[in-house]
Order: structure tokens, then sequence, then C-alpha cells
């Protein structure tokens, strides 16, 4: 008992010191920026409106109330200081840790093995994405109600309660609540079922996961609907189903390899155009063959198959077979799913140890090194996140053709004004994917900038033909018409611009200056005016407002 407790600090204090260091990073913009700093309803802290919001809303493609109250109760606490929301993160991550291995040894009464399965959660490199970055708050919470709704399960099994059930359900709503890649809880609770609590009478374990089932299936359905208006949702026109069921296979190989060696990681790897059949053929074979093998082997040795199609089916939501976005595959997604490959190896190794007692200092010795150079790539890993340069630069050193990590930078370095440099990463990233309405958009933004308004109305146009409904680009492309004196299209693409998004301060703005031009000006101050009510930081209007009240 003194070692175990011991065991749980060691787990608490390591991985807070690992990560201690993002008490010193800043926010990324990729995400941070506008689904959190540019985003009222959880900047602005908690409000009963931002309540109401949070239960309400598809932002972000998304519905997570409990991650928008964790998020809006960080900036209550700390305002605009980074470092405590990432340590907020940090904090949930150790607790779920702890909770991970008392939970295994309750349930096996190992004490090793659940440190070790423990460690590899807390500190393994490809876990670092969903701890160092503040909108992955997600995956923190979720996790940790994942392991809370386990613990109140095995409190159900052990006393068969109404009580006890709807504490277990309710710590499940919370989860669907904070992430919906929870889904699959009641099917590892199953495997649970199976080993290494060895429960019986098939038809009583099922029925008793039905309400769980069902209030997965309903999550679900709100999930697919705030993805699908938010068009995150892929067409299996843009990738088709074979494209998906290659980039699965691979991708289900790809996270064990990088589970063993875990370098090159990056926070994007793009869809490839094709993957090799020979390659796909392999890796289809590997997976059919370890399912076969494990299941073969299930009466001596249970905890592989439990292992193993935990990883499989916990993966399966975030695979892409229903392919959410544009990435092939996302360190953030194994946060969970490495729990079941841990298992595996924990307990192999322990039947090893028993099996070879003469080779047992050599095989730890080998444990010890792969955790000791896990923790230390860990360490490295994190200092990638500490702001969105070493973040993007990254990804474009480790990863081939990376077009979002191009265009992030490439916006980022426009925003601090170094036009030239940025216009270099945009386009790159045009080159390497033509279809990026938001790169076009922001293309077009640095070259009016410059100066070269010609070559930015027509990357402004380019951006809408490739994302009509996006009322950003209609609004750049109505301003810069402004400019070329196209009045009549301008007032068009403004208008447009306002009726997608009447929230559009540019789009005001620009009307306004048109009305300037027209000889209105109580007009135009009327419309710079609803810029400034929308914007109380802007600058442009303020100064057009000056002008007309000194005329």
């Amino acid at each position: 008992m003194v070692l175990t407790k011991k065991l749980y600090l060691l787990l608490f204090i390591a991985t807070l010191l690992v990560y201690s260091q993002v008490i010193n990073f800043a926010f990324i913009s990729f995400d941070d920026t506008q689904g959190l700093l540019g985003n009222p309803q959880v900047r602005d802290g908690l409000s009963w409106d931002g309540i109401v919001w949070a239960f309400t809303t598809g932002y972000a493609s998304n519905w997570f109330p409990v991650t928008w109250f964790s998020h809006m109760l960080d900036f209550q606490l700390f305002g605009m200081a980074a470092g405590w929301h990432h340590l907020t993160n940090v904090l949930i991550h150790a607790v779920s840790a702890v909770l991970l291995m008392a939970l295994l040894k309750r349930m096996t009464g190992r004490v090793w093995e659940s440190a070790f399965v423990a460690f590899v959660f807390a500190l393994h490199p490809l876990h670092v994405e969903s701890v160092a970055w503040v909108s992955e708050r997600k995956d923190v919470l979720f996790a940790f109600f994942w392991f809370l709704t386990t613990w109140l399960y095995l409190d159900f099994i052990a006393n068969r309660t109404i009580r006890n059930y709807l504490l277990m359900a309710g710590a499940f709503c919370l989860g669907l609540m904070s992430k919906q890649m929870i889904v699959t809880l009641p099917f590892t609770l199953l495997l649970l079922d199976a080993w290494p609590l060895r429960r019986k009478g098939l038809r009583t374990l099922i029925l008793e996961k039905v309400p769980l089932v069902a209030l997965s299936i309903a999550a679900s359905f709100i999930t697919l609907l705030a993805q699908e208006k938010g068009g995150a949702v892929q067409s299996l026109a843009s990738i088709p189903l074979s494209a998906r069921a290659a980039n699965a296979l691979m991708a289900y190989v790809i996270y064990i390899a990088n589970f063993i060696w875990p370098t090159g990681l990056a926070f994007f790897y793009p869809y490839p155009p094709r993957w090799p059949m020979g390659e796909v053929a392999f890796a289809g074979l590997a997976l059919a063959a370890m399912s076969i093998a494990v299941v073969w082997a299930y009466r001596r040795r249970p905890y592989l198959a439990v292992g193993w199609f935990w990883y499989l089916g916990t993966l399966a939501p975030v695979i892409g077979l229903i392919q959410v976005g544009h990435q092939a595959r996302a360190d953030r997604y194994t946060y969970v799913p490495l729990i079941g490959i841990s298992i595996m190896v924990a307990w192999a190794a322990a039947e090893a140890f028993t099996r070879w007692p003469q080779a047992k200092n050599t095989l730890a010795g080998i444990a010890i090194a792969a955790c000791v150079a896990w923790t230390v790539a860990a360490w490295v890993q994190i200092q990638y996140w500490k702001d969105s340069a070493a973040l993007y630069n990254r990804a474009i050193a480790v990863t081939n053709a990376n077009y979002l990590a191009h265009l992030n930078l490439g916006v980022d370095l426009a925003e601090q004004g170094q036009y030239q440099t940025a216009l270099r990463e945009l386009y790159t990233s045009i080159e390497e994917n033509p279809d990026q309405p938001h790169a076009r958009n922001s293309l077009g933004g640095v070259l009016y900038n410059l100066g070269r308004k010609d070559e930015a109305i027509e990357q402004f146009s380019q951006a809408i033909r490739l994302a009509p409904q996006d009322a950003e680009p209609h609004c750049n492309l109505g301003n810069a018409l402004v400019d070329a004196g196209r009045i009549d299209d301008a007032i068009g693409e403004l208008n447009t611009a306002l009726r997608m998004n009447p929230g559009m301060a540019n789009a005001y703005y620009g009307l306004g200056r048109v009305l300037v031009l027209q000889h209105r000006p109580a007009d135009a101050a009327t419309y710079f005016s609803a810029a400034l009510k929308i914007n109380p930081n802007f600058g442009a209007a303020r100064e057009q407002l000056r002008a007309l009240g000194s005329q």
C-alpha cells in the first residue's frame, strides 16, 4: 500500500514537472485565437448568456458545453494569462493519470503493470498535443470523465443500485459534453467485463449498457449536425471512400509505429494524394493477423485481446471513415486508444518476467530505457508548442507539403507586418494545395497591403469561387473594388458580406467609404458608427468619422 501511494505521488509530480514549462507558453493562432481569444462568449468569463450559448452553439463545428464552461472559468480566473490556461490542462491530465493507475490497480490488483500504463498515458510524446494545446481542453476533460465513469461503473458492479447507476451515467454525460470521442466507452466496459473483471451473463452485460449507448447515439447525432453545419464533414466527392479506407488502415499502423518510435510528430498531417497499394495491403494484413492472433490467444492471455480491441474500437470514431477536417491523422486521437496498446505491453512484459526470471533484469532495463526515452522526447516535443511560429516551423520541417503550416505561418507573419516573408509562405501553401479559400483570401490581404490591388482582387475572387458562403472574402473584395473605383460591384460584394454576417465591421466601413465617395456624409457617418459599435478599436472608422465631423 505504501509503495502504491508513493507511485501515485511520483506519477503526479513527474507529470507536473515535465509539463511545467508550459507556464511560459503563449496561446497559438491555430484555434486558440479564433475559438478562445476571438470568442467573446468565452473570453468574457462565466455568465448566464454564456452558459445558454454553450448548450446551444455548434461553434467550431462541435458541441461540447462542459469544455466551454472550463474555458470560461479560466478566463474568469486568469484573464489572458496563457500560462495558467495551459496549467489547467496539465493539472487535469496529471489527475487523470493517477486515476487511470488507481482504476487498473483496483480491477487487476497489479501495481507495476498499472503504473506502466498510467506512465505511458501521462508522459508519452504522442499525448503532448492533447495537453500542451489549450484548445484541446476537450481531450483532457473527456479522458478524466472516461476514467471517472469507469470507476463509478465498478461501484455499480459492487452495489447494483439505481443511485450508483445514475452517478455513472451522470459522469458519462459530462464526458459526452466534453468531447464525443467518449462514445466508445460502453464498448470498452464490455471489454473490461471480459477481462479483468471476468463477469458472466452476456445478455445482462449488454442490457446494462443500453442507456449509455442511447446517450452515445444522441450525442453523436448532435455532433454530426454541428459538424455538417460548420462544413467540417468532407464529402465523398472530395475524399472517396476507398481513399478513406486506405488512410484508416495506414493510420492504425502508423499510430503503433509512433508509439514505439515517436519522431516526426506534427500538429497537422496533410491527407496524402494516395497511399501505395503495397503499403495499404501490408497494413490491412498486419491488422487482420494481429486480430486473429489475439482472439486465438484469448484463453491464456485475455489481456491481449482486450488491449487490442480497445485500441481498434476507441480509434474508430476518428479513424476517418467519416472524415471531419482535412488531416490524415492526429496525435491527439491516440490519447485514450493507446491505453489498449500499453495494457498489452505491460501485461505481456509481466508474463515474460515470470516465464524467464533469468532475463528479468534485462527486460526491466529495456522498459526503464523506453520510459526514459519517451519522457525526454515528450519534454522536447512540448517545447514545439511554446508559440505559433515554433509549432508551424516544426511541422514544415518534419512533414511534406504541409500547406496548413505554411498558411498559418504566413497569416501570423502578415499580422506582424512582415508582408514579404508572409507572401512567400502563402504562395508556398497555395502551390501545395491550390483549393484553399482561406489561403487565397489571406494572400489577397497581403497583396492589398503591398499595394498590388489588381492581384489582390484576383485572389479574393478565387477565394469566393472556392467558398461562396464565406463572408470575409466578399467583404475584402468589396473594399478592394472601392479602391479600384468599381463602386457598383463593391456595393454588391459588401452587402453580400453583411447578409452572410451582419457583424462584419469591415463591411460597414467599406459601405461608409462608398457613401463618402457618393457625397452622402450623414449616411456614411451612420455606417462608420456601426463599424465602431462592433469593433471599438477600429481606428480607420474613427478617423473617417473625425474627418466627416470637421467638414
